[in-house]
C-alpha cells in the first residue's frame, strides 16, 4: 500500500510538472504573438511622412446646413510639394476659387512637427461618431485627415459648437496652422464672397 501511495504521488507531481511547462510555453508563445502585434499596430509619427510625395494632410471646413445657393465649403491640403486651398459653393462640389502653392520637404516637416504639437493625430472614432453630417448643423464642421495615394489613414472632426467631436487636439491652433499655408487666405475668402453674395463661414 504504501509504495503504490508513493507512486501514486509522484506520477501526480511528474503531470503538475508537464502541466506547468506546458503553461510556460503557451504564456511565452501568445506573449510574443502580441509584442509582434503592437508593433505592427503601432501608429506612425507625422514627421514620418515628411518624406513621402503620397502624403497630404488635409482641413476640411463645412459651413451651415442651408440652401444649397448659401451652402459653402473649403479645403487646405498640404504635401512636401504644394499646398492648396479650394472654396466649393453648393452641395454638388462647384468650384469659387483655387489656388496652389509651392511648398517643399523643410516647410513641410515644419509644418508637420507643428501640427504634432497641436495634437493632430490624438482623436478616438467610435462607431456612433464616425458620420458627422447633422451635428452642429448651424454652425461649421472641420474635418482634419492624412491621406496617402488617395488612402485615408485618418479622420477626425469637430465643430464650431463645442461639445461632441472625434478630434482630442488642439482645435483653434490646428485651424490657425492650416490657414498660414495658404499666403492669399484672406483674400480668396473675401473674394468668394464678393462672387457669391453670401458671407462664407471659415
Amino acid at each position: 500500500m504504501y509504495g503504490s501511495g508513493r507512486g501514486l504521488r509522484f506520477f501526480l507531481g511528474f503531470l503538475v510538472v508537464i502541466l506547468v511547462l506546458f503553461l510556460v510555453i503557451v504564456l511565452i508563445v501568445r506573449g510574443g504573438g502580441s509584442d509582434s502585434k503592437k508593433v505592427q499596430e503601432t501608429k506612425k509619427t507625422l514627421m514620418s511622412y515628411v518624406d513621402n510625395p503620397a502624403v497630404t494632410v488635409t482641413q476640411t471646413v463645412i459651413g451651415p446646413v442651408q440652401a444649397s445657393q448659401n451652402h459653402d465649403q473649403a479645403t487646405i491640403t498640404v504635401s512636401n510639394s504644394s499646398s492648396v486651398m479650394t472654396i466649393y459653393k453648393g452641395y454638388d462640389g462647384s468650384v469659387v476659387d483655387s489656388k496652389s502653392y509651392p511648398m517643399n520637404q523643410t516647410s513641410f516637416g515644419e509644418f508637420l512637427k507643428a501640427l504634432d504639437r497641436a495634437g493632430y493625430t490624438r482623436g478616438n472614432t467610435p462607431e456612433e461618431l464616425k458620420d458627422d453630417r447633422g451635428f452642429c448643423p448651424l454652425g461649421s464642421r472641420y474635418i482634419f485627415t492624412i491621406s496617402e495615394g488617395g488612402n485615408e489613414l485618418q479622420r477626425y472632426w469637430a465643430t464650431s459648437c463645442g461639445g461632441t467631436r472625434t478630434y482630442n487636439g488642439n482645435l483653434s491652433l490646428t485651424r490657425a496652422l492650416f490657414k498660414n499655408q495658404v499666403p492669399d487666405y484672406y483674400t480668396m475668402v473675401n473674394n468668394a464672397n464678393k462672387n457669391s453674395g453670401t458671407v462664407l463661414s471659415l
